[in-house]
């Protein structure tokens, strides 16, 4: 089975780019043209699975947008399971549009949980869960956020689904003004995300692939510069998962020092910046969305 880190690296090597498009659909953000399309629909269907269908358009229209720019995106599961059963299925055709374009999906699901919830929550997000006829195909997404605070033994659940080519990104020091409250707690003498980041390391050691980097990688925000590299310093082989470029403040200088390996070795993810760039001047959305997806790709292009 081809390693997912494997697959990351080509797709950065190729397109030299290290664009990650978070897909964070907001009703209230969507064109007035697909607003004005699906609201018809609502009345005979439902809000839920007009609002559903809406968001799968939006979604699809983006993701072909910036397909030649992103090698990867990152769909956001709360704005889809917020309507429910319709959603859900939205949001697997957003997965399943991603893949028709080549593009690695990181589903943002931040799960965490120990034993046979735990694998249950994988096998909804990569599929595999038991069914009359065979197994179900969950989700398929390439790649999880995971969250780390019931320890080690709520991560193996998605760490074990490496050798199916899947890879997992662990919560370490994350982009949202919260964030220090916790993660930068010290104990024994270092902050809480650098034990976090060993703990990655040590899930991650027997997951490497051909590029040398791992499948089990940590989300670390830009909005926090001396602890992304702190964190890099502890994972010279990891694949690093990047919030906080564009909306949330953080530029290119924030990416300093942490380019590791043949393929960069991180990621960055820009979701509101790009999705709804529309809204700035008026542009059609997905003309909008390539053109700051390709501004964003030039932007980063040598930054680290």
């Amino acid at each position: 089975m081809e390693h997912f880190s494997d697959r990351l690296a080509e797709a950065v090597i190729a397109k030299r780019s290290v664009v990650c498009v978070g897909i964070d659909p907001d009703l209230a953000r969507m064109p007035p043209e697909l607003v004005r399309a699906h609201r018809e629909r609502a009345s005979a269907e439902g809000d839920e699975r007009a609002v559903a269908a809406c968001f799968e358009e939006f979604s699809r229209g983006v993701i072909a947008a910036v397909a030649d720019v992103a090698v990867a995106i990152k769909p956001q599961a709360a704005f889809f399971e917020q309507y429910g059963a319709p959603g859900w299925a939205a949001l697997r055709a957003v997965v399943d549009c991603a893949h028709e374009h080549d593009l690695a999906v990181i589903l943002d699901v931040k799960r965490g949980d120990i034993a046979a919830t735990g694998a249950a929550y994988a096998r909804a997000i990569f599929g595999g869960a038991a069914g009359f006829a065979g197994a179900a195909p969950g989700l398929g997404a390439d790649a999880a956020t995971v969250s780390p605070y019931l320890g080690d033994d709520s991560l193996t659940p998605f760490t074990d689904r490496c050798t199916d080519g899947k890879g997992v990104f662990v919560l370490t020091r994350t982009s949202n003004p919260g964030a220090a409250l916790l993660q930068e707690r010290e104990s024994n003498g270092r902050a809480l995300y650098l034990h976090v980041a060993d703990l990655v390391a040590r899930l991650g050691a027997t997951h490497v692939g051909a590029h040398g980097y791992s499948d089990v990688g940590a989300v670390a925000g830009a909005t926090a510069p001396e602890a992304l590299r702190a964190v890099r310093a502890v994972l010279p082989n990891a694949w690093l998962l990047v919030p906080g470029y564009g909306v949330q403040g953080a530029g290119p200088a924030a990416l300093a020092g942490i380019s590791a390996g043949d393929a960069e070795g991180y990621v960055v993810n820009a979701s509101r910046s790009i999705i709804f760039a529309w809204q700035q001047n008026g542009e059609e959305y997905r003309v909008a969305a390539a053109r700051a997806a390709g501004e964003m790709r030039d932007e980063l292009r040598g930054a680290s």
